[in-house]
């Protein structure tokens, strides 16, 4: 009796173990009900929680995330492993809000480069607009990726809203050929206003036109949500989709390496723009001057050596520290004053600023295409957070989690034009962070809050 005991399976271990009440959960109660415990005694558990050690600390060793890759620094982590935390550990808070900051820093490039670049590169908007869809980008953002990482399931059917891993949604690059492409051919046909001498002056109508459209093609990703990922492979094979990021990606190469020397707007430019930014900066400079390419350098050479030698902690966030190197050395030298900063509002909120919604046929076309891309193109990014995170990658499981994240990415484009920003998209950048952390416990990622956080101070500081 007592060896046909012990031969049992943990399976079946673990169904006694839920199968019978414990009086630490349940109380008595009659027949057919049950009785919880009351608020007051899970009020103390949660107090007894939070005041211990290990809810806030932990076993984690913290000197690994501030120890930079120099030796002899880091000759005790060079053959040690760091623990890793599935997507449903237990993570101590103190761990939690640093790795949730970790998460905030490696979004906010990608967060702020593609509303500022088409806001002040495509659409010439003036400096309160730029600011405040960089701000909405922010709010966008914060909400998409909470729900992302959520994962809300739809009552009634197999569909969900998001992963449930530690992923991220925020605005999406391939808008930025689209933008520049479209206002080009609008201020040469004259819709949109141009100065007699030939600046090419705001025009937010454009912008309307851009979010009108959108609302509209972005129900195709949301409908290309309800397919199996697999019909979708064969719809459009990577040789396609890849080929189109591929072209994407050397345009915003060339006009990166356009704003490197100045500004796109000044490459050739004239009147406003005969000089970089522009005539009426503090220091204006002509396009590709060596002062303008040694700042760029500056920052690029910042990035380089924190990737290459920095603390864990340091390396998610390299990309900031190089705008931080690059914005103390170009105000220390004078190129830019605190006019615009001291004139900005402290928060702000979407639908601050409105624009006209239209729908443009011009646009109609390409915007499809480029939601077509973003729903294929998000699966082998899901793909790789599945993976590092230490969940299946195969089955129905991972098939709705595809499902879940293109539908929040079509969803999330969709909320983010109603608030005046533009289309989102799930990004692979936070799996370094998961990789130099080991933690990919999907509630740890508390860039939501951070970035409304953010949206308040964007408007100050990143116009």
């Amino acid at each position: 009796m007592q060896a046909m005991e012990t031969s049992k399976s943990p399976k079946e271990d673990n169904k006694l173990v839920e199968d019978t009440p414990t009086t630490s959960t349940y109380e008595a109660a009659a027949p057919g009900t049950i009785s919880k415990v009351s608020f007051h005694d899970k009020a103390t558990q949660l107090a007894a929680y939070l005041t211990s050690r290990d809810a806030w600390l932990g076993n984690y060793d913290y000197w690994y995330l501030v120890t930079p890759n120099i030796y002899p620094f880091n000759k005790k982590y060079k053959e040690k492993a760091i623990p890793f935390y599935g997507l449903h550990d237990e993570v101590p808070i103190l761990l939690t809000i640093i790795l949730g900051l970790q998460h905030a820093l490696i979004m906010i490039g990608s967060i702020v480069s593609p509303p500022l670049a088409i806001a002040s590169g495509a659409f010439y908007l003036d400096s309160a607009q730029v600011s405040y869809l960089v701000s909405a980008a922010f709010i966008t953002t914060g909400i998409a990726t909470a729900i992302q990482v959520t994962r809300l399931h739809i009552k009634g059917t197999p569909f969900f809203v998001g992963t449930g891993l530690l992923s991220v949604v925020g605005p999406t690059f391939d808008i930025i050929p689209i933008a520049f492409s479209y206002t080009s051919m609008r201020y040469k046909n004259g819709t949109c206003p141009v100065a007699p001498d030939g600046t090419q002056l705001p025009c937010p109508d454009a912008w309307g036109a851009f979010l009108g459209t959108m609302l509209c093609t972005v129900l195709i990703q949301i409908a290309m949500s309800l397919v199996p990922p697999r019909f979708l492979n064969k719809l459009f094979p990577k040789i396609v989709t890849g080929t189109l990021l591929l072209l994407v990606g050397v345009y915003l190469i060339g006009n990166g390496m356009q704003n490197w020397a100045g500004s796109s707007n000044c490459n050739g430019g004239d009147g406003f723009y005969a000089l970089c930014p522009n005539i009426a900066a503090p220091n204006p400079l002509p396009w590709a001057h060596p002062k303008l390419i040694g700042l760029g350098f500056s920052v690029f050479f910042t990035i380089v050596v924190v990737e290459q030698f920095g603390a864990p902690i340091m390396k998610s966030a390299a990309v900031l520290f190089g705008l931080a190197v690059g914005c103390a050395i170009s105000g220390a030298t004078g190129y830019w004053s605190r006019e615009n900063i001291d004139s900005a509002p402290v928060v702000t909120f979407l639908w601050v600023h409105t624009f006209k919604l239209s729908v443009d046929g011009a646009l109609v076309l390409p915007l499809l295409i480029m939601f077509i891309c973003q729903g294929v193109s998000c699966m082998p990014d899901i793909l790789a957070t599945a993976e590092i995170s230490g969940v299946d990658i195969e089955g129905t499981q991972f098939n709705s989690r595809i499902q879940g994240g293109i539908l929040c990415d079509g969803l999330g484009s969709l909320f983010s034009a109603l608030g005046t920003a533009g289309p989102m998209v799930s990004q692979a950048g936070n799996n370094g962070v998961i990789i130099l952390t080991g933690c990919a416990v999907s509630w740890t990622l508390s860039p939501p809050f951070v970035a409304w956080f953010c949206s308040a101070l964007s408007c100050q500081l990143l116009t």
